[in-house]
């Protein structure tokens, strides 16, 4: 009873003292000692008569301490209690929670529990919200509401009454509930510092309105505006405020975007041009968002740290918050200016130490406006983890090649310094404006992803980069991959001599044997070259020659072997032609297949199709249509070497060549080619029986061309003697001899005509044509070139490297190169009388109009440096040539009659030239050309004979010639474009007119996002292409970014260059396993073509992809073109 009178008494003289706080006392009464633990029953039987009064003062310290820390974070209450300092008054003003001043009280559960539930700050290394300090108190005033109704009455409570109801607190102890949290934002829903915001203006505008208001438009009426839709407009905004979708004032700069949380922003919108803050001139815009990223961006010396969002529409750059938003804003400000700071400064100077950074950073001045008037090394340190990871950012956003600004030393000690964690950024998805898609670091080569067909064809080169998806088993393959296939053993023909070809079938053996040609036993076998630095052969190898099998000599018919089935079918003349003969008791019909014994029994039996029988005096005959074995082709070695080739070769043969009936299946391409691509297909076409072989293609031997057999049907009455080749090559023949049609009139010997043609081509008096450069030459003669030096004799013991500065060879000299063609308009087309008075229309004649180009004139070459290389000039001088010389028409018209601009004219097609002078030889100068040259119409023949007959007609002919190409407009093809580079290659299709890009795949960024600015329309892939054609092949439809992947039948053409490191002269070191995978890239290429079977398929590279590696990797290239059924042919052009 003394002790509660004791305790009575002393709340009492706490109350008097200004409502102070009785918490100490009930503390004591409690069991609880003085550093905030609870006490033992001995220490309560300590606290007796003698202790009392010194309980009491040490409860009424605890008090005044807990008051005094209250704004501090504090540990669990089990944890000792922070020491106080001497200069730290009993009742620290700093408290805004439970002061003397505050007229409030804080609860007795309060006292156990003060601490624990304290926010804990988000951010790392020191790093606070802003929002600490009002949760802090907010969490106060929520315990004291809970526990008012359990607060202690002490004016009208009696002792004992105190008694129970400190044993009724202690006893129940209730769980404390947490304040209610903004599932947005996270902000405290009953923290008086969260904001709300106001609400936007009446006329502000929703952002896609908003984009399309006339004072944000930085274009005229008379210019064509934004032309790319793949890339964002940029504005500004200022007044801005940002938000959640509740409505609460939030910062944007504490992981809310990165975690995928809405937030919007409303302000004046202005133009990217536009530099004063005010809201003059802006767009009010309302709830623009949400915002899909937040940069920093101005690292180029700049006063201003640039900040800006990311929305669907368009990029904002941040200029001035609005009024009650500013508070939030001007909390991130500092650390963003400080991480620019950094960043210009080690940009400059990557060897500083700590040192030399915090002087920087101390004697920067802030910029104007905002809230702090320097930066200190505390500021550094505070908001070290901020720096560090924007440094990180930075680092990503820069070239592969370029140092990371982030290992400098300076920045190893700051963060050794604030210890700040590395890799562990909050903001992951925080992307850089300038790289916004970041691209992992090399890992090496990738391994090349392709489809089956190409595989099986290309393993034997390329057996290291190709992925080899579990067909390590195929012992078949695994034998041939053995044979390297490469060095000179390999790639030459069978001797026909040895006893392994006598046995092989084409030789005329049984086949059994199964064994290579001696001479081609490779000395490789199962011996891989690693680093085989061979010279890469500038020279374009020797095609073979075509093998016509011309018969040598007659055999002597054995009748007894040979004899005819049936009536001869036909009679012509003194030849009898039959449908059958049976040769060595097998039966043979006109259009079965044979095999034909050569001359020369080293070379191998040739094949051909029986298209006719005859007996005559040469005896008993046959025609043979040859078929080109595919070892005969450009292929070579890599053919298939039961693959069959059409040519147009054919000859007459005696029968007794004959030795024997083979098989010839025509492959011709599935009705559901296109939708093939990527099936697990077997390379084998027909089974190997010595007798059985297949032909898809026919075979051009002239120009290495592989194209579609050709469909000529026999008639009737030639059905006994059709063969295919005499018909094409009586056609190519025919075409070739020139020819006259519509005559006009006959005059001075001579007959004048309309018209002649010659290999196809119509050519018409007006008409301009190409000739030979010998077929006429100019009345000013070109300056003779500088004659090169005669070279001397030296002594070379005195001057051994004299030969290096004296040398015939000069590259890139263009004194060789060959004289362009004459140009030349038609005034006359005739033929001579002969004295029977007939023309002689074998002998055609043309009367022509000459055509000056720039360097024809007195100006000599240097006036073709700087005109137009369509440019000529009329002349009125005349000349007769042959129609021999004539190489082809070309359209050549008076600028100033043109209803286009020049440059159109000459992009819109082919072979046309314009003049807008004469040119006169006799006194050297330029004039307007003659009425006679611009008239479109002044197609007579001249001389007034006949002009009225002949302009009707040729006018009409003219324009129609002139139109056809501009009316006939076909529709472009969708193309994929494979390393596509910033878009070269596709854009001389879309000049030509021909396509339409739709997708494009390059790894390396910058050239991507030219590629995007050249052609925004299209989807450009920034991966590896490998990646890509996995992804395609397994059935996906998107890739890791979300963008659509062409599918099978989407793609119409398909172009690309493979980079070119592997067969580049320069690359000394171009067989390594670098240049070796960027080879096989090739075969990534073949196999999209494999996988997509587009209409049309073309590859570009350097000279030395011709001749790299023996040609080999030409010879594959087309083999797998052929196979998959493509018309392809190859050419090295003249580019420069």
């Amino acid at each position: 009873e003394r002790y509660l009178a004791k305790v009575k008494a002393l709340l009492h003289q706490e109350l008097s003292a200004e409502n102070g706080d009785a918490a100490s006392l009930v503390q004591a009464s409690n069991g609880c000692s003085k550093n905030g633990a609870y006490g033992s029953d001995e220490d309560s039987e300590r606290a007796g008569p003698d202790g009392e009064e010194d309980s009491a003062m040490e409860m009424e310290e605890a008090t005044a301490s807990s008051s005094s820390s209250s704004s501090v974070p504090m540990p669990r209450a089990r944890k000792a209690r922070r020491s106080r300092s001497n200069g730290e008054s009993k009742k620290s003003p700093a408290s805004s929670r439970a002061t003397r001043s505050s007229g409030r009280q804080p609860s007795i559960l309060s006292m156990f529990s003060k601490g624990s539930n304290k926010r804990k700050s988000e951010e790392v290394n020191g790093e606070v919200k802003q929002e600490a300090m009002s949760v802090e108190k907010e969490e106060e005033e929520l315990e004291e509401k809970e526990q008012d109704e359990k607060r202690i009455k002490i004016e009208t409570k009696e002792g004992s009454e105190i008694k129970d109801e400190i044993t009724q607190v202690k006893t129940t102890t209730p769980a404390k509930t947490t304040p209610p949290k903004c599932v947005d934002c996270r902000q405290y829903l009953d923290d008086p510092d969260l904001k709300f915001f106001q609400g936007d203006p009446d006329d502000a505008l929703e952002e896609p309105e908003m984009l399309t208001d006339e004072r944000l438009s930085i274009f005229d009426a008379n210019e064509d505006g934004f032309e790319s839709y793949e890339d964002l407009p940029q504005h500004k905004v200022t007044s801005f405020s940002v938000y959640d979708k509740r409505g609460h004032l939030c910062p944007f700069d504490t992981g809310l975007i990165e975690r995928n949380i809405e937030l919007y922003f409303s302000g004046a919108v202005k133009p990217i041009y536009d530099d004063n803050p005010c809201l003059d001139g802006g767009v009010r815009a309302k709830k623009l968002g949400p915002i899909n990223a937040w940069w920093i961006t101005g690292f180029d010396g700049g006063e201003k740290a640039l900040i800006g969002f990311t929305t669907a529409f368009a990029d904002y750059i941040l200029m001035e918050p609005s009024e009650e938003y500013a508070p939030i804003f001007a909390l991130m400000q500092e650390k963003i200016y400080m991480s620019k700071i950094v960043v210009e400064f080690l940009q400059n100077n990557r060897d500083v130490s700590y040192e030399d950074l915090l002087n920087k950073i101390e004697t920067t001045v802030p910029p104007a406006g905002l809230n702090f008037n320097r930066f200190t090394e505390d500021s550094l340190l505070r908001h070290a983890q901020f720096v560090v990871e924007q440094v990180e950012s930075y680092d990503e956003a820069g070239d592969s090649d370029e140092p990371p600004v982030l290992i400098t030393p300076c920045m190893r000690d700051l963060i050794k310094l604030a210890g700040v964690t590395l890799g562990k950024r909050r903001a992951v998805r925080r992307q850089a404006i300038r790289h916004p898609t970041k691209i992992d670091k090399d890992k090496g080569p990738t391994k090349a992803t392709t489809t089956k067909l190409v595989y099986l064809i290309f393993d034997t080169f390329f057996s290291e980069q190709i992925e080899k998806d579990e067909r390590e088993d195929d012992k078949e393959n695994a034998m041939k991959r053995r044979r390297c296939g490469v060095c000179e053993v390999c790639q030459q023909p069978e001797c026909g001599k040895c006893k392994a070809c006598q046995n092989m079938v084409k030789f005329g053996g049984s086949g059994r044997s199964k064994q290579a040609c001696l001479q081609r036993r490779c000395p490789n076998l199962a011996v891989r070259e690693a680093d085989e630095d061979e010279e890469v052969d500038d020279n374009i190898p020797e095609m073979p020659s075509p093998k016509k099998m011309l018969q040598g000599r007659k055999k002597k018919q054995n009748k007894s072997r040979i004899s005819w089935v049936g009536e001869p079918v036909k009679s012509d003349g003194k030849k009898d032609y039959y449908q059958r003969v049976c040769i060595d008791s097998e039966t043979l019909e006109v259009g079965d297949c044979v095999s034909v014994s050569p001359d020369d029994p080293t070379k191998p039996l040739y094949l051909a199709r029986v298209t006719a029988m005859w007996e005559d005096s040469s005896g008993q005959m046959f025609h043979a249509h040859w078929f080109c074995p595919g070892s005969d082709t450009v292929l070579g070695a890599t053919s298939d070497p039961l693959e069959l080739f059409l040519v147009d070769e054919c000859e007459d043969m005696q029968l007794s060549y004959i030795h024997g009936k083979v098989k010839v299946i025509y492959k011709a391409p599935s009705e559901n080619w296109s939708m093939e691509g990527g099936l697990d297909m077997e390379i084998k076409m027909v089974e190997d029986d010595g007798r059985t072989y297949f032909y898809q293609m026919w075979y051009d031997q002239e120009y290495a061309r592989f194209e579609s057999p050709p469909k000529t049907q026999p008639t009737e009455d030639n059905k006994y003697k059709f063969c295919m080749s005499c018909t094409r090559l009586d056609k190519v023949r025919h075409k070739e001899i020139p020819k006259v049609a519509e005559p006009l009139e006959e005059g001075d010997g001579k007959m004048f005509y309309a018209m002649a043609t010659k290999n196809g081509v119509q050519y018409r008096v007006g008409d301009g044509v190409y000739l030979l450069p010998e077929a006429f030459s100019f009345s000013m003669k070109p300056a003779s070139p500088a004659k090169r030096p005669k070279k001397e004799a030296v002594d070379e013991e005195l001057h051994p490297e004299h030969y290096r500065k004296y040398s015939e060879y000069i590259k890139g000299s263009n004194l060789d190169a060959p004289d362009p063609y004459r140009v030349g308009r038609i005034k006359e087309i005739f033929c001579n009388i002969r004295s029977n008075g007939k023309p002689n229309e074998a002998d055609i004649k043309l009367r022509i109009y000459k055509f000056y180009r720039p360097e024809n004139t007195h100006k000599s070459m240097k006036a073709s440096y700087h005109a137009d290389i369509n440019l000529l000039y009329w002349s009125d001088e005349e000349t007769t040539v042959d129609f021999r010389a004539v190489q082809g028409r070309c359209t050549v018209v008076y600028g100033e009659d043109l209803t286009e601009s020049i440059q159109d004219y000459s992009a819109g097609g082919l072979d046309r030239f314009y003049f807008l002078e004469a040119y006169n030889a006799k006194t050297k100068s330029f004039e307007d050309p003659p009425n006679h040259a611009r008239s479109s119409g002044n197609k007579g023949k001249g001389k007034g004979k006949g002009k009225g007959k002949g302009k009707g007609k040729s006018t009409v002919s003219c324009e129609q010639s002139e139109q056809e190409p501009v009316e006939l407009k076909l529709p472009k093809l969708r193309t994929l474009d494979v390393f596509s580079g910033c878009g070269g290659l596709s854009e001389g299709f879309h000049q030509a007119g021909v396509s339409e890009t739709l997708w494009a795949i390059e790894m390396w960024e910058p050239a991507a996002q030219a590629f995007r600015l050249n052609n925004p329309g299209t989807t450009v892939f920034t991966e590896d292409c490998n990646v890509l054609l996995k992804l395609v092949m397994s059935g996906e439809k998107t890739n890791s970014l979300g963008q659509k992947l062409p599918q099978k039948g989407d793609v119409e053409m398909l172009c690309g260059g493979p980079p070119c490191q592997g067969f580049s002269g320069m690359n000394r070191f171009n067989s390594r396993t670098y240049s070796k995978f960027k080879n096989s890239l090739v075969v990534s290429f073949l196999s999209y073509c494999d996988y997509y079977r587009p209409r049309f398929f073309l590859l570009e590279n350097v000279r030395n992809f011709v001749s790299f590696k023996r040609s080999m990797v030409l010879k594959l290239t087309l083999r797998c073109l052929v196979r998959m059924g493509y018309q392809c042919t190859f050419g090295v052009l003249q580019v420069g």
